[in-house]
């Protein structure tokens, strides 16, 4: 018999203990590990990071609720890790809990 490999899905890791994130009933994405591989039934067991237990779940390896762990959740917030906008040279970034202002010169402003 063989075993069935994981899709090559870029960003995900399929592997135990892999962190991503899973999106929950509710619509919610959080982040997540890979607790257990199925490779019979093409799943992963995936707990949510600071959750109990009970709320882990199955999630079939090529579920569109599964996708690589961004670097900072800057999207809920409505900014891009580098945004530049219109008319400006200005980058700004989020550093922690700070937005700073970098300039076309690299010159870095602290508000």
């Amino acid at each position: 018999m063989t075993e069935n490999t994981p899709p090559d899905r870029s960003g995900i890791t399929f592997e135990v203990g892999a962190k991503l994130e899973a999106r929950d009933h509710h619509k919610n994405w959080y982040t997540a590990t890979i607790e257990k591989i199925d490779y019979d039934k093409e799943r992963v067991l995936i707990h949510y990071l600071q959750w109990s237990r009970r709320h882990d779940e199955w999630f079939q390896w090529n579920s569109p609720y599964l996708r690589p762990k961004e670097r900072v959740s800057l999207r809920r917030q409505g900014l891009n890790p580098t945004q530049t906008f219109p008319g400006s040279k200005k980058c700004f970034s989020l550093i922690g809990p700070r937005l700073l202002s970098v300039s076309h010169n690299h010159n870095v402003f602290d508000p």
